[in-house]
């Protein structure tokens, strides 16, 4: 790049570059981990919801929620927050639905702060680094009595100017990646809100009709689900 190796270019921005760096390797490994813990943390919106669907119309919500209750799934656990309290008065199922869902969004949240540091804090020391750059050429000036050509003082804001575009160059994609990962946190956290009312729509009493083989009475809880949904 402008006919130097990288590593010439390291050296001639001076020591912000180190910290520079530092910032670099810190956001990717960030950006990776997050990305491979919110794959880890995705459920298929679609699928769960059919299934509370027929699970509500057979009466058998209670099995379901011992099959999600070991899932680590933040959707799954604010569910059997739902079922294992659907039982209780609103507000209190509210209120440990509210907290269960509190405590899953912030684990999408989870260190997404230190990416949004990286994305103001690089452009900053860039900056810094040039500005510092530019007070070295002029003193530069300064010792040589003003008798300087001007291929000198290009030579010394060019690498001045190092910094800068190497702080812009890391800030850009951290900023992009930061706005990329907060929208996953978000529609993960929407969709928690979501399932939550659905689950209010279709129990809007906490009633959940219980299967009894042989008994018509099953037949009419179920056929009246079917109507509310």
């Amino acid at each position: 790049m402008w006919g130097q190796s990288v590593t010439e270019l390291f050296d001639r921005g001076g020591p912000v570059m180190w910290p520079l760096l530092g910032c670099s390797v810190l956001a990717v490994a960030l950006i990776a981990e997050r990305l491979m813990v919110y794959r880890r943390l995705r459920v298929a919106y679609g699928p769960l919801l059919s299934e509370l669907q027929s699970r509500i119309e057979d009466g058998s919500l209670g099995q379901l929620a011992d099959r999600l209750g070991s899932s680590e799934r933040p959707l799954h656990r604010v569910v059997v927050a739902y079922l294992r309290h659907r039982d209780a008065q609103k507000p209190f199922r509210d209120q440990v639905v509210l907290r269960e869902a509190s405590q899953q969004v912030a684990r999408y949240d989870r260190r997404l702060n230190w990416l949004g540091i990286i994305t103001h804090a690089t452009p900053l020391l860039g900056l810094l680094g040039t500005v510092a750059g530019l007070v070295g050429a002029f003193h530069q000036i300064e010792l040589k009595g003003g008798q300087v050509q001007p291929g000198d003082l290009a030579s010394g804001i060019w690498s001045a100017l190092l910094t800068t575009v190497c702080g812009l160059t890391i800030a850009l994609p951290c900023l992009a990646a930061y706005h990329l990962l907060q929208s996953v946190a978000g529609r993960a956290a929407l969709q928690m809100q979501w399932i939550t009312s659905q689950l209010d729509e279709w129990l809007p009493d906490g009633s959940v009709p219980r299967e009894e083989s042989g008994d018509s009475e099953t037949v009419v809880a179920a056929s009246q689900v079917r109507s509310v949904v």
